[in-house]
C-alpha cells in the first residue's frame, strides 16, 4: 500500500466546497507573505509533504495519524452535507462524529502546531529562568545533571556563563521536533465534547460570501472576561463564539447561547467582519471560490497578525523553530 506521502493540513473535504467556476472546481489561494493568488483544485491546496508523519528509526515514515484524521473526516462528511442544506443535527452520533472533525479541525492546522511549538520553547525558557535566578535551584539542578550525564563538573566560568544565559537567552533559539508538535492534537478529546455541548447555527449571507483560510475554525471572547494572567478560559467561556465557514454561502456558528439556534441571515458588514477576522487569524493563506482584488488586500493586511503563543512575567522570551 502506498505511503500517503503529499498530506492536507486543510481537508480537501472541506476545501471542495470552495471551488469555484472560473477556473472551474478551483479553489483560489491568497498568500499573505508573497502577496500573490493562485488557483489549484482541491486535491493540490493546502498540503505538504508528510505534514503528520512521523519518522521511524529506520528511517521509515509513519502515517497512522494521517489515516486517522481521514477516518475521522468520513465519518464527518454526511453531516457536512447536512449543514450545507440547512439542517443541523440532534444530540446524536452524527453531531459527535462533526464535533471530532471541528476540533481536529482547530488542533491539525499549522498555526496551532507553531502555537504548540512555542508553547513548549517557553515553558522550557520559564524552567531556565527560575534555575538561573535562584542559587539553591541552578547548583542542584547541575548536580543532577553532572550525576544523569556523568560528566565533570563545570568550571566557576563556565557555571557563570551558563547561568547569564540561562537568565538572559538573547541570541539562542530552541528548536522544538516537528513530531513532538503532533501532541496537540491529543486535546481533541477534551475540546469535541465542548463544541458537540455548544449551541449550532447555520448562517447565510444576504450578499457577498465567506472566504476560509489554513486556520478556518476561529473562537472569539468577550475581551472584558479575558484575565491578564489567567487567560480567557478557552471553549468554556460562556461568552465564546466560534466560527467556522462551510461554503461560500455557509458559515457554521457555535455559542453557549441556547437561544440562538437554527437558521439565520448576514448583512454585507458581518460577513465583511467573518472574513477579516478569518485574514486575522490566518497562519499564512485564505482560500475562497473566485478571484478577488480585495481578498488580495485583505490577505497583506494582515500579513504579520497570525496568531502567538505568550506568557509574562518570566525573562526575556526566546526564539522557537520547529
Amino acid at each position: 500500500m502506498p505511503v500517503p506521502k503529499r498530506q492536507h493540513f486543510i481537508p480537501r473535504m472541506h476545501l471542495q466546497h470552495f471551488a469555484g467556476p472560473e477556473p472551474k472546481g478551483h479553489v483560489w489561494t491568497y498568500d499573505a507573505q508573497t502577496g500573490q493568488a493562485r488557483h489549484t483544485i482541491p486535491e493540490e491546496t493546502g498540503l505538504e509533504s508528510h505534514f503528520y508523519s512521523v519518522e521511524s528509526d529506520d528511517g521509515t515514515m509513519d502515517t497512522r495519524i494521517e489515516a486517522m484524521l481521514s477516518e475521522a473526516e468520513t465519518r464527518a462528511a454526511p453531516v457536512y452535507g447536512l449543514l450545507l442544506k440547512g439542517e443541523t443535527p440532534g444530540e446524536t452520533q452524527d453531531r459527535m462524529n462533526f464535533a471530532e472533525f471541528l476540533a481536529l479541525m482547530y488542533l491539525r492546522t499549522p498555526t496551532m502546531r507553531r502555537m504548540n511549538a512555542e508553547m513548549i520553547g517557553r515553558h522550557m525558557q520559564i524552567m531556565c529562568h527560575a534555575y538561573g535566578i535562584d542559587d539553591r535551584a541552578f547548583d542542584a539542578m547541575l548536580q543532577r545533571t553532572g550525576e544523569a550525564t556523568r560528566r565533570p563538573p563545570l568550571t566557576p566560568e563556565q557555571k557563570e556563563r551558563l547561568r547569564r544565559d540561562f537568565i538572559d537567552p538573547s541570541g539562542y533559539k530552541f528548536q522544538i521536533s516537528r513530531e513532538r508538535t503532533l501532541e496537540v492534537l491529543g486535546a481533541s478529546e477534551q475540546l469535541a465534547p465542548l463544541l458537540f455541548q455548544m449551541t449550532w447555527s447555520i448562517i447565510a449571507p444576504r450578499r457577498g460570501f465567506f472566504v476560509t483560510s489554513d486556520n478556518p475554525l476561529i473562537r472569539d471572547v468577550d475581551p472584558a472576561t479575558r484575565h491578564p494572567i489567567y487567560g480567557d478560559h478557552g471553549f468554556l467561556n460562556k461568552t465564546a463564539q466560534v466560527l467556522m465557514p462551510l461554503s461560500p454561502d455557509r458559515l457554521l456558528f457555535m455559542s453557549w447561547n441556547k437561544d440562538f439556534s437554527g437558521k439565520a441571515v448576514c448583512e454585507p458588514n458581518q460577513v465583511d467582519g467573518v472574513n477579516r477576522a478569518l485574514a486575522e487569524k490566518s497562519d499564512r493563506y485564505l482560500y475562497a471560490h473566485a478571484y478577488s482584488k480585495e481578498l488580495l488586500e485583505l490577505s497583506a493586511e494582515f500579513k504579520d497578525s497570525r496568531p502567538q503563543m505568550t506568557t509574562e512575567g518570566f525573562g526575556l522570551s526566546i526564539g522557537v523553530e520547529y
